[in-house]
């Protein structure tokens, strides 16, 4: 049984830029966490882009510049406005650089109050795996009827980032991320991911090289597949995000496919010598769940799916 040690712990980045209400449940579930007293928190708010945004830039800094309940709580407020580009990169390989270690949160990311101990526990039990790139907070709804008994993690070839660890050397290794789309579209390399269920990586890795949306993640995924190192996921989700509602910089589509219940936040020691019995099953229907319905990936595999879905999205918005 793997307890996080107290005087290692990762520092916590929590990302936001506009949304108030989020960050708030964010930021007091993240300060309800058992080892929060002896965290690092660093709340990096990115400039207004916009005139009318620069209220509830202000709204959300108030806020941050009174809080309280962790070991220190770093401002890192941005003059202008950087962009998903640049605000988070920089920050990170700052903090990287400082910690040696980062544990990365958006500002929708609820979390139990065990999610710092099985952060920190992974972070430090699988420190030296070069088969590790990170450790994550997020388990999809798929485990309903499994024995959670069974483990309390299972690996998976793709990075989930709704709460995530990393090491600077294998941050460092994949970073600055550079799309290779073309290339590994051409070697074979994207039918390889594809053919092991990373269908929905690949679109977004297409879908980032065409410029039709940035998708770091996808590129992050595609590199950690290609190197043969996986995430570390937990059986029992120690995450929720509460941004699948339209409110993202990323997506407005709004969807509760993800929604999953959260870890009661008793348990504080983690078995990472034995993953779950499940973790084939696991595996599966996270890959399922991901891709889609055969309807799905037939359209990703045309390339309109994404069409489809913003031309079914205007539909219902004209209805409503």
């Amino acid at each position: 049984m793997r307890y996080a040690d107290p005087t290692a712990l990762a520092p916590v980045a929590v990302y936001t830029y506009s949304r108030y209400e989020h960050l708030v449940q964010t930021l007091e579930a993240l300060r309800c966490n058992h080892l929060a007293p002896q965290t690092v928190l660093y709340v990096v708010s990115d400039g207004a882009k916009e005139t009318s945004h620069a209220s509830v830039v202000c709204k959300i800094r108030d806020y941050v510049d009174e809080l309280s309940g962790f070991r220190e709580v770093v401002r890192v407020y941005r003059d202008t406005n950087l962009g998903l580009r640049r605000s988070p990169p920089e920050a990170e390989k700052m903090i990287l650089a400082d910690h040696g270690r980062i544990i990365n949160m958006e500002d929708d990311n609820i979390t139990s109050p065990n999610y710092l101990d099985f952060m920190n526990a992974g972070l430090q039990h699988f420190e030296n795996d070069p088969s590790v790139y990170s450790i994550c907070g997020y388990c999809p709804p798929i485990a309903a009827g499994l024995d959670v008994d069974a483990g309390d993690f299972w690996r998976y070839p793709w990075n989930a980032s709704w709460g995530y660890g990393v090491w600077k050397s294998k941050h460092d290794r994949f970073h600055p991320l550079r799309n290779r789309y073309a290339d590994l579209r051409s070697n074979g390399s994207l039918r390889r991911q594809n053919k092991a269920g990373g269908l929905y990586v690949s679109d977004s890795l297409k879908r980032d090289h065409r410029g039709q949306k940035y998708f770091p993640d996808a590129i992050l995924c595609t590199e950690m597949f290609l190197a043969s190192m996986q995430a570390i996921m937990p059986t029992v989700s120690k995450v929720r995000n509460i941004g699948q509602d339209g409110s993202g910089q990323s997506t407005q589509q709004k969807t509760d496919k993800y929604e999953v219940a959260l870890d009661l936040g008793a348990e504080r020691g983690f078995d990472f010598e034995n993953e779950s019995r499940h973790a084939e099953t696991l595996r599966a229907c996270a890959r399922q769940l991901f891709n889609g319905s055969l309807t799905t990936r037939i359209t990703r595999s045309l390339g309109v799916y994404h069409q489809l879905a913003e031309w079914k999205a205007r539909l219902t918005r004209a209805t409503q």
